[in-house]
């Protein structure tokens, strides 16, 4: 591989950004790389290039040339592919979703229910700008998605726009790890059966050395860490949830836990807070690095986007966790729907998944969590009240009309 790819991040004054260096390093990246991280703010941008020129001076193999730019235009130009971690509204945005809720007798959360509304009316026509943008400037880009409500914004995109996007999340590798850990078996040598949506995704297959181990997972699921779901509740569905179910399962419960603890996006500013302060006052003369940078727990680029970044760069074979269309992966599901899967990476593309038939309540609970995302993108782009209605209809944590009726007048006409 001779020539040099261009990677471009979307939102790279993210203090987290440094370590997506780090992961293409410990990933064995090979091919030359150019790579632009783009945000608004010119000082956490420097910060940002300081800490990551200091990772890569640790890994001397890594042809990686770093650089920075405020400016979205001129940095996609000749981008082969683009990673996309921009959260429109910032932490003030998630911790509105996460509390509003609570008014209506709903849990709070940036990717489910009316939170996940409230902040997809505020990424979908963020992300849409920047692939319109993309549309004239670099037509042939691969957009990786980070953006939260990750399949919500997916499907806006395949929907609205022509530019060839893949969604990423790290949460069902670290399940599968989870699992592996209980079975005291390498995560390698299982295979997995993984169906549904982003935050709504289900294992309904783990096999090793030919036989079927689900049943002894199940058997002891209260040993897994964040399951989802009461032992009881997941021994009888007879597959392992996404930990986020619980929302959908348990919501009377997290409401009540919710109350009792700060939302997470208070958390989260105090972090980057502290991590902003220790980046301003770190110098790369002293050696080391910030000692907050790994506060964060940004493991996403190490378990997701490095793994998926440099198996479509370098054509490397891989059977990873992808949010794709669906073209009858998830049979239950629309084709056009944005499904969470096991896809193979192969010479670089996306190949279709193996169909993957889930047991008819959870298949059920996944049509009205689908029904609800494809109506709100649709909603938010065509500026459709009707449609915004019906998708928080057809939302599993809604129990009226009347919810939905204050939820669009608090985040939908407010838009207007």
């Amino acid at each position: 591989m001779t020539d040099r790819l261009k990677l471009v991040v979307l939102g790279g004054s993210s203090l987290s950004t440094p370590l997506l260096l780090e992961a293409l390093a410990q990933h064995g990246a090979q091919a030359a790389y150019t790579l632009v991280l783009v945000g608004r703010d010119a000082e956490r941008l420097e910060l940002v290039r300081r800490v990551s020129q200091a990772l890569l001076a640790h890994s001397p193999t890594a042809r990686i040339q770093l650089s920075t730019s405020t400016r979205i235009e001129t940095a996609l130009e000749g981008a082969d592919y683009c990673l996309n971690q921009i959260r429109p509204g910032g932490l003030a945005g998630r911790a509105f979703d996460e509390t509003f809720p609570r008014e209506l007798g709903i849990p709070g959360e940036e990717t489910l229910g009316p939170g996940g509304f409230s902040s997809a009316c505020r990424s979908v026509p963020a992300v849409l700008e920047v692939c319109r943008l993309m549309e004239r400037i670099a037509p042939n880009v691969t957009l990786l998605n980070l953006t939260n409500p990750c399949s919500l914004v997916q499907y806006a995109i395949q929907r609205y726009t022509r530019v060839n996007v893949i969604g990423l999340c790290e949460l069902p590798i670290l399940v599968m790890e989870r699992v592996a850990a209980l079975l005291a078996v390498p995560v390698s040598e299982l295979d997995f059966t993984l169906g549904g949506m982003n935050h709504a995704s289900w294992l309904t297959s783990i096999r090793h050395a030919g036989r079927e181990r689900l049943p002894d997972v199940l058997a002891h699921i209260e040993q897994l860490p964040q399951p989802g779901l009461e032992p009881a509740l997941a021994r009888a569905l007879g597959a392992i949830p996404s930990p986020f179910m619980r929302y959908y399962f348990h919501p009377d419960r997290m409401l009540k836990e919710a109350e009792s603890k700060p939302v997470r996006a208070q958390e989260l500013r105090a972090l980057g807070e502290e991590m902003l302060a220790d980046f301003r006052q770190w110098r790369p003369e002293r050696g080391g690095l910030p000692k907050t940078l790994r506060n964060r727990g940004a493991v996403w680029y190490d378990k997701i986007v490095a793994p998926v970044l440099l198996a479509l760069a370098e054509k490397r074979s891989a059977l990873l966790p992808l949010n794709v269309a669906n073209h009858g992966a998830v049979p239950c599901l629309p084709d056009e729907a944005i499904v969470e899967v096991l896809a193979p990476v192969v010479d670089g593309q996306v190949r279709p998944a193996s169909p993957v038939e889930l047991p008819p309540d959870i298949a059920a609970l996944l049509r009205r969590h689908c029904a609800f995302e494809m109506l709100a993108a649709e909603a938010i782009v065509e500026r459709d009240r009707a449609k915004a209605l019906r998708a928080l209809l057809a939302n599993p944590l809604l129990r009226s009309y009347d919810q939905a009726e204050t939820i669009l007048k608090l985040v939908f006409d407010s838009k207007e």
